[in-house]
């Protein structure tokens, strides 16, 4: 079991339409036997913080003791705003902050570890993220120093991209190395849903 290191907060976005399966939320599918939600509960559970941001449904399971489920104001107003509320709930002594998208099936306590190395080795107002296999930068599968977070959230509007909350903050980037599935896979559509499946199936 890889330990996280202490002092840093997780907030998991859970928000948006999830047009693309039919209003279901993303978080709430369904991989390998627990909801996306669940496994990443699970790989943050070392976090001295969780937020969770957004509508669960009303059939959820409750979620575990400790974490915190907030809603952005106004509701649907986008990422960068669902950061901003996620950050209030985060106390003031946690200097790193996960920013994570509801629906990372393979996030692991050892992409955290990752995280937190490359950003520790850049120095405090550093931060880290994911880039998939074409080099795109994976925003919402990151670690960042809060402070300069909590300045730039301040200032977004509705609808604004999540992009607008690290200006100014120096990043490491990393790609996943391992042979098992990217921390960085986001299920976006029921394709992304089937290809997760499998790979779970594939690890048991």
């Amino acid at each position: 079991m890889v330990e996280h290191p202490g002092g840093f907060a997780a907030i998991i976005l859970i928000g948006g339409k999830a047009r693309r399966f039919n209003g279901r939320a993303k978080s709430e599918l369904v991989v390998a036997g627990s909801t996306i939600l669940e496994r990443m509960l699970a790989a943050t559970e070392g976090a001295a913080s969780r937020v969770v941001v957004g509508t669960r449904p009303p059939e959820a399971g409750p979620l575990p003791e400790g974490v915190l489920q907030v809603l952005e104001d106004p509701p649907g107003s986008g990422p960068a705003r669902s950061v901003q509320a996620g950050l209030a709930a985060v106390p003031d002594d946690c200097d790193r902050v996960a920013i994570l998208g509801g629906d990372l099936p393979f996030l692991t306590t050892e992409a955290l570890r990752q995280l937190h190395q490359y950003a520790s080795e850049g120095g405090p107002e550093h931060g880290a993220l994911f880039c998939d296999n074409a080099g795109r930068r994976q925003w919402l599968c990151g670690l960042w120093p809060a402070e300069p977070v909590r300045r730039n959230a301040a200032e977004v509007e509705p609808g604004a991209p999540a992009r607008l909350l690290f200006d100014g903050i120096d990043v490491e980037t990393i790609t996943w190395e391992d042979e098992s599935p990217p921390p960085w896979f986001d299920c976006d559509t029921p394709e992304d849903l089937a290809q997760a499946r499998t790979w779970a199936a594939d690890l048991k």
